[in-house]
């Protein structure tokens, strides 16, 4: 779907609808992903924003400049966009368009049919008059000119909103599960009562819920780190995540391409399980695998999972041990020992 997307947004400038950047322009490109699709006369003209750690770093391996999140105050001669699928993060990326751009710069933004774009074109008209349009692989590309003047009310109304989970958890759109605590790890934490010891991990950390209920079995805890993905995510966490007297260290980091060097005497996670809109199990399998690896001797991984998840194959290849916890609702908690 991104990739096709990708293709969709340089279309207009191969096509000749629109000019490449000359020599000395520099453009922003939010939710910037990597492929053959950016010609290589964009390097040198790119100033990337990608959050997720994955794509952050096929961005970098692709000589591209690239950032976890916008730097305010900068001004560049256009913007690219490439929406996601939420909705919250496309509309925040607008309004930093809009913010970043000189007036009368151009703004290109892209997506997938079935990620919302006509919804974004229709909130860009609202502020501009869109130039024109180009549709191929399920994907619409627009673009417009941005406007001498914004109103600022217009892009305080665009800008992500942070919202409060049960009077003390900071989430935003974009985030998993950022609107409600996952039911799986509620269920999840019902069971580390008794079993959270030493130098403890959450693999796939999300805005930290599970992190801070680990917390709260601090009695035999020595340290807790946080590995996510989603820098903004990541970030939300450092805000919801307390301390309990113990070291806690967060790494935004890739758990399944990037090496962890600490060893644990505990990981927990809800590993993901979604690749694009279709479900992948292998992302939660390489999650096990990760955790297999970097766990003590008598080491103990908590994992909740959804019911049709085939996990328990690897986890018993791994694992000297396998357990179900519970199966309900749905989900299944297993505890499994090295």
């Amino acid at each position: 779907m991104t990739a096709g997307a990708l293709q969709t947004l340089f279309l207009p400038f191969r096509e000749g609808n629109l000019l490449a950047p000359a020599s000395s322009e520099q453009w922003l490109f939010l939710g910037a992903a990597a492929s053959a699709s950016i010609d290589a006369d964009w390097i040198g003209h790119l100033t990337c924003v990608q959050p997720f750690r994955p794509d952050y770093l096929a961005l970098r391996a692709a000589g591209l400049a690239v950032e976890p999140r916008p730097a305010p105050g900068k001004l560049f001669d256009g913007a690219l966009l490439l929406i996601g699928k939420h909705r919250g993060r496309n509309e925040d990326w607008l309004a930093e368009a809009l913010r970043q751009v000189k007036p009368g710069g151009m703004i290109v933004i892209c997506g997938h049919k079935k990620l919302g774009i006509e919804s974004l074109r229709k909130t860009a008209k609202a502020i501009a008059p869109i130039g024109d349009s180009l549709s191929k692989n399920h994907a619409v590309v627009f673009w417009f000119r941005r406007p001498e003047a914004v109103d600022p009310a217009a892009l305080d109304a665009l800008a992500l909103k942070e919202g409060l989970l049960d009077g003390r958890f900071v989430t935003a759109p974009g985030m998993f599960s950022h609107s409600a605590i996952d039911k799986g790890s509620a269920m999840l934490v019902r069971h580390f009562a008794g079993r959270i010891a030493g130098h403890v991990a959450d693999f796939g950390a999300a805005w930290g819920y599970l992190g801070s209920e680990v917390l709260n079995e601090a009695g035999k805890l020595k340290s807790l780190s946080l590995y996510e993905a989603d820098f903004e995510a990541l970030e939300a966490a450092k805000r919801n995540v307390g301390t309990a007297g113990v070291p806690v260290n967060y790494h935004w980091h890739d758990v399944i391409g990037e090496p962890i060097t600490e060893t644990f005497d505990t990981i927990v996670m809800n590993p993901p399980f979604h690749a694009g809109r279709g479900a992948d199990p292998s992302l939660g399998q390489a999650f096990i695998a990760a955790a297999a690896k970097r766990l003590k001797p008598g080491g103990r991984l908590l994992l909740v999972a959804n019911r049709q998840m085939p996990y328990e194959t690897g986890l018993k290849a791994q694992f000297r041990s396998v357990q179900s916890l519970e199966d309900n609702s749905g989900y299944k908690v297993m505890e499994a020992r090295k």
